[in-house]
């Protein structure tokens, strides 16, 4: 309003000075140009553009009516607000209905900037109700087809679906295509997670190799001495006697049946692992208790 009266004073006084009224015809012609109907540019400036200049330019555009940038901003029109967008043609066929950065989108098709980080591990892609959150396949698999991608948490955690902001396990199945279930036999959905239980434990690899055959609170632990001997472990590296949910190297004993202390002359439990005794014992596992690896003697005794 302000903008308009000046320009009414100012044409008042040309008319006064000259008997011609320039500015007054531009308001005219900028009000009448495409442009004002189709952005909004139905002001004329002091310098005899024409512009955005208020709210009604915006209300009135093709741009509030097809792509919801009806808000007049710093000079120009955008969706400064949802119902901005709930209002336009293309969130009726679209379904771009909510404002982000001016513009109008679909926050189930898009990645935030602010997200980024996250959007690939944990599906939290797009910015809603001030938190980077999950709102859809898309961004719990990282994409429409069935196969996710390789480091979704579909894919690595057999969390696929979008509830409530976060990526959750809602169906078996997809536990069983996991990683989560190849790796840790965690195949089966419960409570939103894939959970491991006492059936998938028993055929799992982390049962021949580790000993872990049966299930609590959702992953395969070991409990049974006959479970642990039987395990890859406890040939290789003595892990032969169950504590505490994993295979031990427990006694002496376990250490003399294994292949690692096949060459030792003195090799002893000790903390859970093999240990050849000497001036530069080292473990003869080469690491902690319960982690599955190739293990050597060769440098063990100087």
């Amino acid at each position: 309003m302000l903008n308009r009266l000046k320009l009414v004073r100012w044409c008042w006084r040309l008319w006064l000075a000259f008997g011609m009224l320039p500015a007054c015809n531009e308001a005219d012609s900028c009000k009448s140009a495409p442009a004002c109907n189709q952005q909004g540019k139905c002001t004329a400036s002091d310098a005899g553009k024409c512009i955005v200049g208020s709210p009604h330019d915006c209300n009135s555009s093709e741009l509030c009516r097809l792509h919801g940038r009806c808000s007049f901003v710093q000079g120009a029109c955008t969706a400064a607000n949802d119902a901005d967008c709930k209002g336009s043609q293309d969130c009726q066929k679209q379904q771009t209905c909510e404002a982000y950065r001016g513009g109008c989108v679909d926050l189930a098709k898009s990645v935030h900037a602010e997200c980024v980080n996250r959007c690939e591990t944990d599906g939290l892609c797009v910015m809603s109700g001030g938190k980077c959150a999950a709102l859809s396949r898309l961004h719990c698999a990282g994409t429409m087809d069935a196969k996710p991608e390789p480091t979704s948490p579909c894919a690595t955690q057999g969390r696929c679906n979008a509830e409530s902001g976060r990526c959750t396990a809602t169906e078996s199945e997809d536990c069983a295509r996991s990683m989560a279930c190849k790796d840790e036999a965690r195949c089966a959905a419960k409570d939103g997670v894939c959970v491991a239980t006492a059936q998938d434990c028993a055929k799992s690899s982390a049962c021949s190799s580790s000993g872990k055959c049966d299930a609590s609170n959702g992953t395969c632990v070991a409990t049974s001495s006959a479970e642990c001997r039987k395990s890859a472990r406890c040939k290789l590296e003595g892990a032969c006697s169950p504590k505490d949910g994993a295979c031990i190297a427990a006694t002496s004993g376990d250490c003399q049946q294994s292949s690692v202390c096949a060459q030792a002359k003195h090799c002893q439990a000790q903390a859970g692992v093999c240990v050849g005794s000497g001036p530069n014992a080292t473990s003869a596992s080469g690491g902690p208790p319960d982690k599955v690896r190739s293990t050597t003697v060769g440098g063990l005794f100087q």
